[in-house]
């Protein structure tokens, strides 16, 4: 294989697309016997093709990503993922509140009124920058190797309006 850019795939992650891993086994000639025969006599092989089908699924992946989200009790980063540059809106809780920015299921409004009724103070920030040399793909499964989840956009939407 020429160039790995992302992991290989995990069991659980693997599982999950399994419909795919057969159509590309079956693409590259291998049947359901074959592959078991691979695994047995040729792990070195099997494992190649696993990771061969983890660059194609990641790849196809990370291109369509256009938000990611990554949260901490007290610190909340959204990305937006543009074509040559990823710009982030982020919040940070100083004070005591029992908000917890985990908590995917709280509204962003839910968030405000919850820290101004706690006496929190949030402080938003914002960056930007080029992608790392790396490229946007690597960058991009960097952030979300990192915590960061694929998100709808709402987040950084209502962060940079705010």
């Amino acid at each position: 294989m020429k160039e790995t850019k992302f992991r290989r795939l995990r069991r659980d992650e693997l599982e999950e697309v399994t419909p795919q891993f057969v159509k590309f086994l079956s693409v590259n000639g291998i049947d359901a016997q074959s592959w078991v025969r691979i695994k047995e006599d040729d792990p070195r092989r099997a494992d190649g093709l696993i990771l061969q089908f983890s660059q194609i699924v990641f790849a196809g992946v990370i291109e369509k990503i256009e938000y990611l989200v990554q949260r901490k009790p007290h610190d909340l980063r959204s990305y937006r993922c543009g074509s040559d540059k990823i710009e982030m809106r982020g919040l940070l809780i100083s004070g005591n509140t029992s908000v917890d920015l985990t908590d995917a299921s709280l509204a962003p409004r839910q968030i405000f009124e919850q820290l101004r009724a706690d006496g929190a103070t949030p402080k938003l920030y914002t960056a930007e920058r080029a992608y790392l040399p790396i490229g946007r793909d690597q960058d991009i499964f960097l952030r979300m190797e990192e915590g960061a989840l694929i998100d709808n956009g709402e987040l950084f939407r209502i962060l940079d309006g705010v």
